[in-house]
């Protein structure tokens, strides 16, 4: 089930994701800005934002990155819809391929088919606003973020989640997201618009004990390898614990991904 809400004219869609038996659950936001459609939602959840598109709006899409819970229902906006598709170009070969992933990725997120995006452009305008897209490496190596500076709103796909980690995805790396933190912090924002975790008033004060939570840890493990202590190690003493979701995914999300990239 679809929930929707309105910010400022923006059309917010809600959906909740899971695994069979609720070994792992998460939310997914999709916006609609002014004809623009920021990320395209999973094609676990086809059923209901078919009708949702098809009532809307929507003269282009903007893809953060091409991980199948933001651009699984791409290749069917592209051909139902008829709309350009922008992706990050360092993305575009692999959005011709169907990826294989792992079974909890399936049932959660479904299947993300081949389609055909455009390069993401430097500026996306509507009618109303400008969006600059800026590269903002991290979650994972070809990210974008959304700034539209006159309303000092951030589109941020992956890159906030919240103010503290205790996993990560594999693609994940955590020098590049304090960089991409610092980079984003210079600019004149107030709303962060998350897809996972909503809209975010006061943005980039949370922003900001984003970068310090992971500056401090930065600290901390770097102060930890000079004793000659190994990462597998360092993980074990500042966690201490498996989250669930890392038994689940195989690893692919784990505390261990983030102290070996940070």
């Amino acid at each position: 089930m679809l929930n929707f809400s309105d910010y400022k004219g923006i059309s917010i869609v809600q959906g909740n994701c899971g695994t069979s038996g609720g070994e792992a659950e998460v939310r997914v936001f999709l916006y609609v800005v002014d004809g623009l459609l920021i990320d395209s939602g999973p094609q676990s959840l086809a059923e209901d934002t078919k009708n949702y598109f098809s009532s809307k709006h929507i003269d282009q899409v903007a893809l953060t990155h091409n991980h199948e819970d933001h651009s699984g229902m791409a290749p069917w906006l592209q051909n139902n819809l008829n709309v350009p598709i922008y992706l990050h170009p360092g993305s575009i070969p692999d959005a011709h391929l169907v990826p294989e992933y792992l079974p909890y990725r399936q049932e959660m997120w479904g299947y993300r088919y081949a389609f055909e995006p455009t390069t993401m452009p430097e500026v996306i305008k509507t009618p109303l606003y400008t969006f600059e897209a800026i590269d903002s490496p991290g979650h994972c190596p070809y990210h974008n973020v959304f700034y539209e500076r006159n309303q000092g709103w951030l589109f941020t796909g992956d890159l906030y989640l919240g103010t503290k980690l205790y996993v990560c995805f594999e693609d994940d790396n955590m020098k590049q997201t304090i960089a991409t933190l610092e980079k984003l912090l210079e600019l004149d924002f107030d709303t962060v618009f998350c897809a996972h975790a909503g809209v975010i008033e006061n943005g980039k004060i949370r922003m900001q004990k984003k970068l310090d939570f992971l500056k401090n840890l930065q600290n901390q493990v770097n102060g930890f390898r000079k004793q000659g202590i190994s990462d597998e190690d360092i993980d074990k003493e500042i966690y201490g614990f498996e989250m669930p979701l890392t038994e689940l995914s195989k690893g692919e999300w784990s505390s261990y991904n983030i102290i070996h990239t940070i």
